[in-house]
């Protein structure tokens, strides 16, 4: 009996992550990859090279499923640090709760400690008096942060050395079509934020954008950090540093689902900077690392995360059984990856168990 044939749609995190445990699990099945824009590309609908990309989950202490597919990635990301070409890098990560949402809160600790303190390395609670002005809770863990040019490049160099094809392909209308242009026998659904254009299929639940607007600097940092802050004039608004391995850090940002224009809002770029000068001093310290006395900006970025109500949809299609889900990851794509594809790899395996030497 012949091997089957799997296409995954999309070449970004979810898809080239999918199609490598695919084929690490499934070695005689044939995978490929076909995506509108693949590593290197740059589009907004195509979200996964706008990624800050580290591991720090969203997941509730009751989300039990997103706390599934998040572990893996943890465990992953640190073993691929080791990895000199993944561009990932291991970095001590620090969260921070402001004042002000401290009260917001109702002065509940457990709302900021969550789930993770038990599972992520070197969690530590941050005494008080380490605490920077203005917070009044924090923490610190052993975190990693990701390089995303060099990581999907590293995730393709991966593919292709696997004998996973990869394939350009234009826009395609429905799921349907790619079924028979590769002449597939299962469809792997990774299109994220171009789910939405795809036909053939539904989807209950809504599926939008969240602008995420960040500033690319030469200025290096010691710490991965993020900062929840309450600020009632702006409720899209965070604070996050992501250094890179390479140099220079990442730094935003914004959670907006206004995406009228795509346009750089300058006020927020002021505002990130203002809040990197607070809370990251050695940003413009010249005796760190030779950094600038100024923050010295590469790019702005602004770009789209494809969110969707209720969450990731990880799947078999309710409708045809030869096409499968994993989209709708908003900005906890690259930190879920392996999970979502773990979840893929075990609905696949299950429905082609009847194919030989598999």
């Amino acid at each position: 009996m012949a091997s089957p044939k799997i296409v995954v749609l999309g070449a970004g995190v979810s898809g080239l992550t999918t199609a490598l445990e695919l084929k690490k699990n499934l070695q005689n099945v044939s995978i490929t990859v076909a995506g509108q824009y693949l590593p290197g590309d740059m589009d907004v609908t195509y979200t996964s090279p706008f990624a800050g990309a580290n591991w720090h989950t969203f997941s509730e202490d009751d989300d039990y499923e997103l706390q599934e597919f998040d572990k893996p990635g943890y465990f992953k990301f640190l073993e691929l640090a080791n990895e000199p070409k993944s561009g990932v890098w291991i970095k001590k990560s620090f969260a921070y709760l402001t004042n002000e949402s401290f009260e917001e809160s109702g002065r509940d600790p457990s709302k900021f400690f969550k789930w993770y303190r038990n599972f992520v390395q070197d969690f530590e609670i941050i005494d008080s008096k380490d605490l920077p002005d203005g917070i009044a809770l924090g923490f610190s863990f052993k975190g990693v942060v990701i390089t995303v040019p060099i990581y999907l490049n590293y995730l393709l160099s991966n593919c292709l050395d696997a004998g996973i094809d990869i394939k350009r392909t234009k826009r395609l209308a429905s799921v349907q079509q790619a079924k028979n242009m590769f002449d597939a026998d299962y469809v792997i659904n990774c299109t994220g934020l171009l789910a939405t254009k795809l036909g053939g299929f539904n989807d209950p639940n809504r599926n939008y954008p969240v602008k995420g607007q960040v500033v690319h600097v030469s200025n290096n940092a010691r710490y991965k950090m993020s900062v929840s802050m309450f600020a009632p004039d702006y409720p899209d608004e965070l604070f996050y540093i992501m250094p890179r391995k390479e140099g220079g850090c990442i730094i935003g940002g914004c959670v907006s689902q206004n995406v009228e224009h795509l346009d750089e809002d300058k006020g927020l770029t002021q505002r990130i900077i203002q809040r990197a000068l607070k809370y990251v001093p050695e940003l413009v310290d010249d005796n760190f690392q030779g950094n600038a006395k100024h923050i010295d900006i590469i790019k702005v970025n602004v770009g789209l995360r494809p969110a969707r109500e209720g969450g990731v949809r990880v799947e078999q299609d309710s409708q045809h059984e030869w096409l499968y889900h994993n989209y709708g990851a908003g900005g906890g794509g690259y930190q879920g990856s392996f999970g979502f594809s773990a979840k893929i790899v075990k609905l696949i395996q299950k429905k082609i168990r009847g194919f030989t030497n598999l």
